[in-house]
């Protein structure tokens, strides 16, 4: 029966708009009572100017102002060292006896913050989400999941018991063993979902031949899911990746352990559904990246997505302002799952502002891979000075593709800035032969950063 069903919780999921909401404000007010005990959140609250007791409408919580971010949760792991003699922070709010996994973020700025820190209860809710999402990809116990994410105390670490409680066995070599390896076992096991960053299925469709002597579409993976950075909502790229793989593929998104979407079926990208908001709020609570104001969250509206949750006990987040710039979008899904929807655009830091305009390095990075095969799509953002502002023309390296002329390149050249136009850029251009910039088997590096070599 269950095999047939469409939902992993129908009830949960499938909720109506009047019903979440009031589910919410009262997680929400629990949730709140609970975070008032620490001493953190407490200050943090009477420094906005309220108490648990007068959120008592929607409006209200959405005038409560951004109260953490990561640069307020680095500065708490650091004090938490000094006092408590442990990384996690002092918004802990459980006893640190309860908390059974420490999770950390992937630490490329420095020292990372211990953000995926569970209670059992915490653990549960975690799962939870994640089966919400295997359950609309069409898993079933018995599935074989090939895990390419990064790997170590990494928070994807935290991701296997989700799929051993889901009943599929999970082959965990990481983007650390790797793809010799990855292949090796792939084939070995007949795994039949990959799990890996966007950065990574886009090597395996360039390198697969060379390490293995086999095409990636050739692997036997039914369903390949991606994360960890903005791609899979670029077309071209996407297009790119169902090519090689020639199979389903989704993305999906849950970070700090909160905000669960996954992507579908749809023909189009549709961005990721939402499929727990009765256990966080996000893109319910868009604020202005800069200027950190609510914005109204109607269909197309573009933001900061705002994290607060509902039911956690370790290290809840209340108001947590994450960095990402996502776009939302309201309208039905022709796929026909409820509720809000959410396409990741970018971080706040990525931002480049050439003379007055607004760009993120999601936006070139689609005009580039729409030229493919006349180019490779790998390219470097060349920054000669610190972000978001650049001194124009915005400069680029691109690798042209295989079997094109040099001759050919002033003419490629003329038409990738004239699409690049429309979106107010004229770029310059350095052309770099196929294969000449690095692949990179986790995140790509997109920006080439010049002012830090000086």
């Amino acid at each position: 029966m269950m095999e047939k069903a469409k939902f992993w919780n129908e009830k949960a999921e499938n909720i109506s708009k009047d019903e979440l909401m009031a589910l919410r404000m009262q997680k929400l007010g629990k949730q709140l009572e609970y975070c008032y005990k620490n001493t953190f959140y407490r200050e943090k609250f009477k420094g906005a100017g309220f108490e648990p007791g007068d959120i008592k409408t929607w409006e209200d919580f959405r005038k409560i102002p951004v109260l953490i971010n990561k640069e307020i949760e680095r500065k708490n792991r650091d004090e938490s060292i000094k006092k408590f003699h442990h990384p996690i922070g002092i918004h802990l709010c459980s006893p640190i006896a309860e908390i059974i996994g420490a999770y950390h973020t992937s630490g490329t700025t420095g020292m990372p913050t211990f953000s995926y820190t569970f209670t059992k209860h915490d653990l549960d809710v975690w799962c939870e989400g994640f089966q919400r999402m295997y359950w609309r990809w069409g898993f079933r116990p018995g599935d074989k999941v090939m895990f390419a994410l990064g790997m170590g105390t990494y928070v994807t670490n935290a991701m296997l018991p989700t799929f051993e409680r889901y009943g599929i066995l999970v082959i965990p070599v990481g983007a650390e063993g790797g793809s010799k390896r990855l292949i090796e076992y792939t084939q070995l096991f007949g795994a039949n979902i990959l799990f890996c960053t966007p950065s990574y299925a886009e090597y395996l469709i360039e390198k697969a031949p060379s390490i293995a002597g086999v095409k990636a579409s050739d692997l036997g993976f039914e369903k390949v899911i991606v994360c960890g950075e903005p791609g899979f909502g670029i077309p071209s790229l996407r297009q790119k990746l169902l090519d090689g793989f020639k199979c389903k593929m989704y993305e999906f998104w849950a970070p700090m352990a909160e905000a669960y979407a996954a992507s579908c079926d749809a023909k189009e990208y549709a961005g990721m559904h939402e499929v727990a908001p009765d256990l966080s709020i996000y893109a319910d609570d868009l604020v202005d990246p800069y200027s950190k104001e609510p914005i109204e969250v109607k269909d197309g509206a573009v933001g900061e997505g705002v994290i607060t949750s509902l039911e956690r006990y370790g290290v809840p987040l209340v108001k947590y302002a994450l960095g990402d710039i996502v776009q939302v979008f309201t309208s039905p899904c022709e796929c026909g799952y409820p509720g809000i929807r959410v396409k990741v655009i970018g971080r706040s830091d990525d931002l480049l502002i050439v003379k007055g305009v607004n760009i993120y390095p999601s936006t070139i990075r689609d005009v580039v891979n729409s030229f493919i095969p006349d180019v490779t799509g790998a390219m470097k953002i060349v920054l000669l000075e610190k972000p978001p502002r650049v001194v124009p023309p915005l400069k680029l390296k691109i690798e042209y593709g295989e079997g094109i002329d040099i001759s050919e390149l002033e003419n490629l050249e003329r038409r990738i800035k004239d699409k690049m136009h429309e979106n107010r850029v004229t770029p310059t251009i350095e052309w770099l032969p196929p294969g000449s910039l690095e692949r990179s088997e986790r995140k790509t590096q997109i920006f080439e950063k010049r002012y830090e070599e000086e």
